[in-house]
């Protein structure tokens, strides 16, 4: 099988968020992450890096949107 490994990438490395990744796809900056079993995680970041030799995919945080100002 060719199910990934998703990785949140900061100051201290790189920490696996979500594993048996089937499906990623973007919206509006969040990401919808879904594994094998259907389970799904939104995470808010932007992808930096793919590895499709070791099934890996790396994402960097993004800040939250401040809220308009009134």
């Amino acid at each position: 099988m060719c199910e990934s490994k998703v990785y949140l990438v900061d100051e201290a490395g790189a920490h696996p968020i979500m594993v048996d990744v089937a499906s990623v796809q973007q919206e509006a900056g969040v990401y919808l992450l879904v594994n094998l079993l259907g389970e799904q995680r939104l995470v808010r970041g932007r992808i930096t890096r793919v590895d499709f030799l070791s099934h890996s995919v790396y994402l960097e945080p993004v800040p939250e949107p401040s809220p308009p100002l009134a």
